[in-house]
This record gives structure tokens, sequence and C-alpha cells, in this order.
């Protein structure tokens, strides 16, 4: 008898054969768009149920490119070849739900991605968001990055910090990075430089 998680898993599947099944793989070029990281884990998971993932060359390059791609793009249909192609220095350093899906469908998978690893291997869900005090800093974009950084890689979140470093570089717009740090942390007020909290300034600020 088929138990809960299995008809869980194989209506999942199912899913996903749905909205990939119009999938066409284009001529092996992307543009400058957000795509969808995935962790290792995540990228596992998507080769094991067929989700077309790839990884993108972070040069720019001019032979073969279609007009607004200008970026390489190779498709990995295993587990060896995405190792394979990882380990190219000119490569971004976590594959992605394939670039040449619809949007919409790219944020599909990633669910269903989350909704796989929430019933095969829960311990590898995306943690709790922590606490970033970067409220208050300027409004300097790569303050904020090296902040929201840090405080995922204090907070033991190694992957999510170098996923989220990657996707805020490829934003390329100030207010589309400050979405995606929003993703990973919760934004706190920015603690003041400790020559703002002068006893003068403090005793001035007391008035009744």
């Amino acid at each position: 008898m088929q138990s809960e998680k299995e008809k869980a898993l194989e209506a999942i599947h199912s899913l996903i054969a749905y909205y990939i099944s119009d999938f066409h793989e284009g001529n092996g070029y992307t543009g400058r768009q957000q795509l969808v990281y995935l962790t290792p884990s995540q990228a596992e998971i998507a080769l094991r149920y067929g989700i077309p993932i790839g990884i993108r060359d972070s040069r720019h390059t001019g032979i073969g490119t279609a007009p607004g791609k200008p970026f390489r793009y190779v498709t990995i249909k295993d587990a060896q070849k995405l190792e394979r192609w990882l380990a190219f220095d000119s490569m971004d350093s976590l594959a992605t739900i394939h670039a040449d899906l619809p949007r919409r469908v790219q944020q599909k998978m990633r669910e269903f991605i989350l909704q796989i690893m929430e019933i095969e291997c829960p311990e590898q869900l995306p943690p709790q968001k922590p606490v970033a005090p970067i409220l208050g800093t300027r409004g300097d974009i790569f303050n904020m990055m090296c902040i929201t950084n840090r405080t995922l890689r204090q907070a033991g979140q190694i992957e999510e910090a170098v996923e989220m470093w990657q996707r805020v570089l490829d934003s390329g717009d100030s207010f589309k990075a400050l979405k995606i740090m929003g993703e990973y942390v919760e934004f706190d007020e920015a603690h003041p430089p400790m020559a703002a909290l002068r006893p003068e300034g403090l005793r001035g600020d007391l008035r009744v």
C-alpha cells in the first residue's frame, strides 16, 4: 500500500512534469535576468525530480549570442556534470533553475523543491531568518550586503550567504538587491557608532 509520503511526492512530481511540459532549451546563452539559485542539496533534488537546471558563465561573450544574452549558459543533466562545471572559476558558484523557463515557472520549481525537502529532509530546509542591523546604513548597498553576508555566516547559514551574495550581484538594481536580502534576513536598526553616544549629547536630549 502506498504511504501518504509517497503519494505526496508523486503528486509533486506530477505537478513538476506539468509545469515543464512545454520547456525548450534556448541557444545556450542567457541575459542579466535575476536567476533562481539553488543550494547543492536543492540542485540534487532538482536533478532527481527532472527539474531543468543550469549554470551561468559570469563572463561576457560575443560569440554566438543572441541580442541581450551575453552570458553562456550550460544545461546540467546529472550530478557529475554539475560538479565538473562548478569547478570552473569562470562559472557561477551555484546552479540555478533553468534560465529558459518562464520566471513564474522558475519560482514554482523552487516552491516544489522546498515542498520535497519538507517531506524528504526537513532538517535541510532553509533556516529561520536571522536579524541583520542594516537599517540606517545610509543606503550603501555594498555595506548592507556585507552586513547581511556576515549575519548569515554568524548564524551558520553559509550556503544562504553564498546564494544571497550571488543573487544580489546579479540583480543589477538596488531595489531588487534590498528585496533579495530581505528574503534571507530580518532588517533591524543599525547600531549607531560609539562617537554618536557622547554623554553631553545624551544629556542635551533629555529635556523636560
